[in-house]
C-alpha cells in the first residue's frame, strides 16, 4: 500500500476531532486534513456507547474530512478502521469534493436497515449534530 494513494473520508467517529481512542490512533498515521464533502444521506443513531452517524445513498451533502494515508499506515491500520467499522458498514471508494478538487476516498457506508429512532440530519454534519445537540459521540469518555 503506497504512501498517500489512499485517501479516507471521515464524518463522524474517525474524524480527528473524535475524542474516542481508534481514531486518537489512526490518526498518528494519516496526513493532515483537508475539509470535503460527499453526497449521500446522514443520519444519527443513539446506542449505549454514545450516538454515530449512518452514511447512505441519497441527494443531500454530507460534511467530512479527507485524509490521506501516512508513511506509516499499513494493512493492520486498514484492519483496525475495517473492524472498528464493523459489520454494519462497508468501506467502498467514492467521490469527494475538496475545495474546487474532486477526489476519489475510501468511505464507510451504512450497509444495513436503518435502526428505529434514527434521526436524519438534514445538513450532513454530524460533528455539528452532537455540539449543537450536547450529545456524545460513540466511544468518548462521558
Amino acid at each position: 500500500m503506497a504512501s498517500g494513494s489512499l485517501r479516507f473520508f471521515f464524518y463522524g467517529t474517525l474524524l480527528a476531532s473524535a475524542d474516542n481512542p481508534v481514531a486518537r490512533d489512526i490518526h498518528r498515521r494519516l496526513g493532515p486534513g483537508r475539509p470535503g464533502t460527499a453526497r449521500g444521506t446522514l443520519h444519527a443513531i443513539a446506542d449505549p456507547g454514545g450516538w454515530y452517524p449512518a452514511l447512505v445513498p441519497g441527494d443531500g451533502e454530507v460534511t467530512g474530512m479527507v485524509h490521506a494515508a501516512g508513511a506509516g499506515f499499513g494493512a493492520a491500520d486498514l484492519a483496525v478502521l475495517d473492524a472498528y467499522e464493523g459489520g454494519e458498514y462497508r468501506r467502498v471508494e467514492i467521490a469527494v469534493r475538496c475545495g474546487g478538487e474532486r477526489l476519489a476516498a475510501q468511505a464507510y457506508l451504512y450497509d444495513a436497515p436503518l435502526p428505529p429512532g434514527a434521526r436524519a440530519l438534514p445538513d450532513g454534519d454530524f460533528a455539528g449534530f452532537l455540539s449543537r445537540e450536547g450529545r456524545r459521540g460513540y466511544g468518548s469518555p462521558q
